[in-house]
């Protein structure tokens, strides 16, 4: 992210009570800032100068999305000439919470540079979540109860949501089953849970309650800790409110209720509840063709003009090739934002890509997703991989050394342009998205006559009919470098 500019806003330095002892702040100087270019959404950022050991010395920021907050750590040029920004998720939603665990973690990451400057960044992003994991929590203000209609007071009739909830999350995390991301997911609907309907005893979890949730769920608008006219209120307020604003998609609603389901089915295996109410709940969507259509001829022109896409890589090169490589693989988005320089490789005498998750940072979203590409002879003549050289020559790892993930996805702020993007060239059609160069090559794939079990190894789709893996047998990559040569890319 860039930095962003604001008016001073004067010097804070508020004490907490974290765990019973009082802990305070070191002096800081906050400012408020106003979105800038590299804000992909109405983001809520506060600048923090801190200072560290002069040779050290970084400025770190607080940002709000979708109500959560991030530590943006600007690091010190001389000792990350490749990385200079690194984004961790706080995992918390009040501000003054932010602040608290902001300035520990910059406390500490200036106190480890001081010991070991040479230290890989992705090795102190690690060591900043296992910090603010590990860091205590401030205890907040006492704010006045608001009166939202009648809940279920948690007082009796065994644990409440909230405190399985905390083992559930506790459990998941020391058992190593989810990866950031899919925790942040987790504790995203658990806490849209608590705020739509409040605690109460598990066994009061019941088929109407359950039928509620879905109705509120389905009432709740995009972007809530963003919207300055949903400012001072709960959400629970607003779905109340019967207001016309626009909600959070069906997709959004039913993987809320997928990962609120695991949790009542923990509950359920855990012997706390007898049944599971939510088993099977979600909203009623249309067919994925439907919510995705594929580009036509007069929009690949338009998105893949070298002319527009040269004047777009002037501030990022990754605006320049991840189009290009959607049209030519039919690789996911993130798929692409995650590639590293190693997974350029030359395999039976064709160069290709391997779309992989055996890195830190890479995640599928199934086994059938890790797959070897050839890369298409347009990207080659191009000059993607004398850019992979240079992105190497440079000390990076990743291919898009520039990209940070927001809630574990890399994806985040490309798919941000990509809509801003072609809306600007008249495609506005909101079915119309980076994923629609998949479907689009597919299709032309199969008008091709391409045979569907090779299309679905190319795509990394399931195919009980194919027997073999990439990493058991030998792959067909002569028929799928053959079989791309179809797809027209401008050169």
């Amino acid at each position: 992210m860039q930095a962003c500019s604001g008016t001073n806003a004067g010097l804070m330095g508020q004490g907490f009570q974290a765990d019973g002892v009082a802990d305070s702040l070191p002096v800081q100087t906050l400012s408020t800032v106003a979105q800038d270019s590299g804000c992909d959404q109405n983001c809520s950022t506060q600048l923090v100068h801190f200072t560290g050991p002069l040779w050290c010395s970084f400025m770190a920021y607080i940002v709000r999305r979708q109500s959560v907050y991030y530590l943006n750590l600007r690091l010190p040029k001389h000792l990350f000439p490749n990385r200079h920004t690194l984004r961790i998720s706080l995992r918390v939603r009040e501000r003054q919470a932010a602040l608290y665990l902001a300035t520990s973690l910059a406390q500490q990451v200036s106190s480890h540079l001081n010991e070991h400057p040479l230290t890989p960044p992705e090795t102190l992003r690690m060591l900043c979540v296992q910090w603010c994991t590990s860091s205590p929590r401030p205890t907040p203000r006492a704010a006045p109860q608001q009166t939202m209609g009648p809940t279920v007071k948690p007082t009796s009739g065994g644990p409440t949501l909230a405190t399985l909830s905390r083992h559930y999350i506790e459990e998941g995390k020391r058992g190593g089953t989810w990866r950031q991301g899919s925790i942040d997911d987790v504790e995203r609907a658990l806490a849209d849970l608590f705020e739509l309907m409040g605690d109460m005893p598990a066994i009061a979890f019941d088929a109407q309650q359950a039928r509620l949730l879905k109705e509120r769920l389905s009432r709740c608008p995009q972007y809530f800790g963003l919207r300055p006219e949903f400012k001072g209120k709960t959400l629970k307020q607003v779905v109340e409110t019967g207001s016309t604003y626009k909600t959070i998609t069906a997709v959004t609603i039913n993987n809320r209720l997928r990962k609120l389901t695991a949790f009542m089915n923990w509950c359920k295996a855990n012997g706390y509840v007898t049944d599971n109410p939510l088993a099977g709940m979600k909203v009623m969507t249309g067919s994925a063709k439907e919510a995705r259509l594929s580009f036509d001829r007069s929009d690949l022109a338009t998105l893949l003009s070298h002319e527009a896409l040269r004047k777009e890589a002037r501030k990022h090169p990754w605006r320049y090739w991840l189009p290009l490589m959607g049209r030519a693989t039919g690789a996911r988005l993130e798929e692409l934002c995650q590639l590293r320089i190693d997974d350029f490789t030359e395999q039976q005498g064709i160069q290709c890509i391997r779309i992989d998750d055996s890195r830190e940072g890479q995640n599928l979203k199934n086994t059938s997703s890790r797959r070897i590409l050839p890369i298409h002879p347009a990207l080659l003549e191009l000059g993607l991989l004398q850019h992979v050289e240079s992105v190497k020559a440079s000390g990076a790892d990743r291919v898009f050394p520039e990209l940070d993930a927001v809630r574990g996805k890399l994806g985040h702020a490309p798919s941000k342009w990509f809509g801003r993007y072609k809306t600007k060239l008249g495609i506005t059609d909101s079915r119309k998205t980076f994923h629609s160069f998949r479907h689009t090559l597919i299709d032309d794939l199969r008008d091709a006559g391409v045979q569907d079990s090779l299309i679905k190894r190319i795509a990394g789709h399931e195919d009980g009919a194919v027997t073999f893996s990439i990493y058991g047998s030998r792959s067909p990559l002569m028929a799928m470098a053959e079989a791309l040569k179809i797809i027209d890319l401008p050169t």
